[in-house]
Order: structure tokens, then C-alpha cells, then sequence
């Protein structure tokens, strides 16, 4: 008897006229507002969206008090005690755990490659920690993975190939966008992508400034 074949859902994608090498690029989108992550009143039911080196500001392997981490974590405690709801989804999550086992693996001197790392009884402490440390990420998050024919992909391509953009960052930039989310995040590269931000990087937020002037 032959066996079913499974049926790929195929999404419509809206087609987009070809740029040509050294033709004019798509305007980038312009910064919305740059929060003070110090001078934020967190407003009743706001729904935000954390980056992924913000999870590990609060839960990644710091041994040492750091001050992004305390401003982090109050901002953490600040949302929940405001009825406001924080999303995640599986690309923040993959990126935690990996770039948590890659910093866990810089600090150790045994092995010198990371996949034989991964696959010793050393590693598998560290994996315990990792969980438990996703499974508190969890307790606070609703997961919202993006349906694919909800991401304008050849917008997310247009920008890709200027060179300029990791594919993640825009991926998260048009999730915010289009469930009007603030992004909180402590990266510059957010500062052009048209997405409220809230920050404790002073950087970022004269980034910001001076895009409103």
C-alpha cells in the first residue's frame, strides 16, 4: 500500500520588481520613538516584545553584577505589575540557548570545538541550566510565531541585501510593527527599522533624538 505524501501549504507571496546592481534602494523605514528605559511609566496593558539580548541581560550566564541586567530585570518586573503582556517567539528562544551554550563554551579551556562541547557530560549541566532558565522565560511570554503569509518577506529581502541588516532583526522589526508592540531591546540596529524601542542604551536613545529633530 502506498503511503501518504504530506501536502506542503504553499502561502502567496506579492512579487516585487527586480532591482538592478547599483540601482536606487528602497527607502528605509524612519525610527518611531526611542524610550528612556529609566524614564518610562510602563502604561496599563502595553504589549512588548523582548530581544534576545535582553533575555540575557535577566537570565543568561553573567557571573557579575551588571547594571544593564538590573535595569532589565526592574523593567521585567515593572511590565507584569502593569497588567502589560510580553511576547516571545522560537527565534528568540533558539537564539537564547545558542548564543547562551556559545558564551558558556568561550569560558571553558577543554575542548576547542563546540560541537564536541555539546556532546560531552560537561555540557549537559550547563543544558539544565538553559532549560530552566527558558522555562522562566516561558512563564512570563505569550508566544506569537509568525505566520508566514502575515511577514512581507520581499520587504524583509529589499532591506536584507543592502548588507546592512541581520535577517532576524527585520523578521522581529515587522512583528512589532504589525502588532504594534515596543521593542525592547539594548541594540543600535534597531534605530532605523520603524519600531518603538525601549532601551536603557543611551546610545540608542540620542539615536533616536536626533531622528525626531
Amino acid at each position: 500500500m502506498r503511503k501518504s505524501v504530506h501536502q506542503a501549504t504553499v502561502f502567496p507571496v506579492r512579487r516585487r520588481p527586480r532591482l538592478r546592481a547599483g540601482g536606487p534602494r528602497p527607502a528605509k523605514p524612519a525610527p518611531v520613538k526611542v524610550h528612556s528605559i529609566e524614564k518610562y511609566s510602563f502604561p496599563e496593558g502595553k504589549k512588548y516584545f523582548f530581544d534576545t539580548n535582553i533575555w540575557l541581560y535577566i537570565y543568561g550566564p553573567i557571573g557579575w553584577p551588571d547594571q544593564r541586567s538590573d535595569a532589565y530585570s526592574k523593567a521585567l518586573k515593572e511590565i507584569m505589575n502593569s497588567d502589560g503582556t510580553i511576547y516571545i517567539n522560537c527565534m528568540i528562544i533558539s537564539e537564547f540557548i545558542n548564543t547562551f551554550a556559545r558564551i558558556e563554551f568561550k569560558q571553558q579551556t577543554e575542548f576547542t570545538r563546540f560541537k564536541e562541547f555539546r556532546n560531552s557530560l560537561p555540557f549537559r549541566v550547563i543544558a539544565q541550566d538553559i532549560a530552566y532558565n527558558v522555562r522562566k522565560i516561558l512563564k512570563s511570554t505569550l508566544a506569537c510565531d509568525p505566520e508566514m503569509e502575515a511577514i512581507d518577506l520581499p520587504e524583509v529581502m529589499d532591506m536584507f541585501e543592502q548588507g546592512k541588516y541581520d535577517f532576524n532583526d527585520l523578521l522581529f522589526a515587522q512583528i512589532c510593527r504589525a502588532k504594534n508592540m515596543v521593542f525592547v531591546t539594548h541594540d543600535k540596529d534597531f534605530s532605523e527599522l520603524g519600531v518603538e524601542i525601549l532601551t536603557s542604551n543611551e546610545r540608542l536613545v540620542d539615536v533616536g533624538r536626533e531622528g525626531r529633530e
